[in-house]
Order: structure tokens, then C-alpha cells, then sequence
């Protein structure tokens, strides 16, 4: 009997249908092996990295909101009057040079009297007439020296002493009448003593107090010496001291001065 025998193209054709097929095959099970490894190795990757990843995620999250703040509302305390300033300790210190008395949380400049203060030795002063007032509401001044040359004229004590007014005048021309002036006060030797400390805002500023700090002065005038210089204060108050007042005996002997028996 009689076969026709294939031809050549028609067994090429089916060669290369198996090649490719097998082609087809290979490649199809590679993409999904590689699939598979490629979802294992993400999986694996974001669990290793969850905290960096739950961290950059807050990141955004709050940078998201600092770009767009929200508008606070008024608070309920917008309204309300603004307190006072609280005064503060350097609020008190003078800005101009002299010499000042603290008393009540305030300033008071003391004047210069004429001359120079008498040594402690000697009883009574020259007389003189005292500059206008420069009363204090208490007996517990501190004073505040601000000078310039304070670097070359440090000192550590100070004294504060009773000015007493002269009453009356015991005379040969005029006997128990009062002077002819009747301003006339004398520096007397009674005095109260007080300490030098530095200011520490200030390099040309130092403090003078009491070294009793429970020393009141009674009410009367006085003057701060400080070295050659007298500066004159008073205390407010009814004067009730004898030591504020004195009497004046001038004889061919001399002068001499006595208490006043009421002040």
C-alpha cells in the first residue's frame, strides 16, 4: 500500500511548536516563582522595618499638622484688665549723683549743710541755719551713697548725729530771751553708728545702715557725716527727745550750752 511520506515543512512545523511550548512553559513557571519570592521578600522587609515605618508615619502625620495650624479662639482671660508691673529692687536706686535716704520704698536727696562737721570730742557745732526739709515717715532709714569718686573714697563706718535747736540765750545783754534768730541749730556730739556695703547693680553706689537693725531714731533732725561732710535728714513725728533742744549761756568767759529742761 501506498504512504505519502511528510514533508519537511510540515515536521519543522511541529518541532518548533513542542520548542516553543516548552518555552512557553518555563518562562511561565520562572514569572511565578519569582512572584512568590518577591511577596515573600516585601513581606519579610516590613516586618523587620515596622517601627521605622510606624515612625516615619508620625512624622508626616505631625508635620501635616504644623503646616496647617489651627487658629486658637480668644481665651477667656483676653478681656481682663493687665496686672500692675511688680516694682523691683532696682527701681529704687537713684540715677542721678548725691546722697539719698530710703524710707517707705522711696527716695528722699539729702542736702549738704555749710561747714564741716566738728570731731566727735567736741560738744556742739557752730550754729547754722538748716536747708529745706527732708523729712522721713520713719525712724529706719538706710541711705544710698552714689558718687563718682566712690572707688578712691571707700570708707566703713558712718555716723548719724542729733541736731539740736537752740531756744533760748542766757546773756549779760539779753538774760532768758530767745536768740535773735530763731532758725538756729548746732550739731551735737550724740551719735548713732552705721556700716558701709557695696550696691552690687552699681560700682559707684554703696549702702549705709544701722549697725542695730532694730535701731529707730525718734523723731527729730539729724545729720549723716560722711568723713568732712554733713547731710541733713529729719524724722518725722512729734519731737519728744531733749536731746533736739539746747540753750545757749554766753558770759566774758566763753559760750557755753545746757540742755533744755522740755524739748
Amino acid at each position: 500500500p501506498y504512504s505519502p511520506r511528510p514533508t519537511p515543512l510540515a515536521a519543522g512545523v511541529g518541532l518548533e511548536s513542542v520548542a516553543e511550548r516548552r518555552h512557553r512553559l518555563f518562562w511561565t513557571a520562572a514569572k511565578r516563582s519569582g512572584g512568590v519570592l518577591l511577596i515573600a521578600a516585601l513581606f519579610v522587609a516590613v516586618v523587620s522595618q515596622r517601627e521605622r515605618l510606624d515612625s516615619l508615619g508620625k512624622a508626616v502625620h505631625s508635620y501635616g499638622k504644623s503646616t496647617s495650624p489651627e487658629q486658637p479662639g480668644p481665651s477667656p482671660s483676653a478681656n481682663l484688665p493687665p496686672n500692675p508691673p511688680t516694682p523691683q529692687p532696682g527701681s529704687l536706686l537713684p540715677r542721678e549723683y548725691g546722697i539719698y535716704a530710703v524710707g517707705d520704698s522711696s527716695l528722699t536727696e539729702l542736702q549738704l549743710l555749710p561747714g564741716r562737721p566738728p570731731d566727735i570730742r567736741i560738744a556742739v557745732s557752730a550754729a547754722f541755719k538748716l536747708p529745706r526739709s527732708a523729712s522721713l515717715p520713719n525712724g529706719h532709714p538706710k541711705f544710698l551713697v552714689f558718687r563718682r569718686d566712690v572707688a578712691t573714697n571707700i570708707f566703713e563706718r558712718a555716723e548719724v548725729r542729733v541736731i539740736a535747736k537752740i531756744t533760748r540765750e542766757f546773756s549779760s545783754e539779753a538774760a532768758g530771751k530767745r536768740p535773735g534768730e530763731d532758725d538756729v541749730w548746732v550739731i551735737r556730739n550724740f551719735s548713732y553708728s552705721y556700716r558701709v556695703s557695696p550696691v552690687p547693680e552699681n560700682s559707684e553706689m554703696y549702702e549705709v545702715h544701722s549697725e542695730d537693725p532694730g535701731l529707730e531714731l525718734p523723731p527729730g533732725n539729724y545729720a549723716l557725716i560722711l568723713k568732712n561732710q554733713a547731710y541733713y535728714f529729719s524724722v518725722a513725728g512729734e519731737i519728744a527727745d531733749s536731746r533736739q533742744c539746747i540753750e545757749r549761756v554766753v558770759t566774758t568767759n566763753g559760750t557755753f550750752y545746757s540742755a533744755c529742761k522740755k524739748p
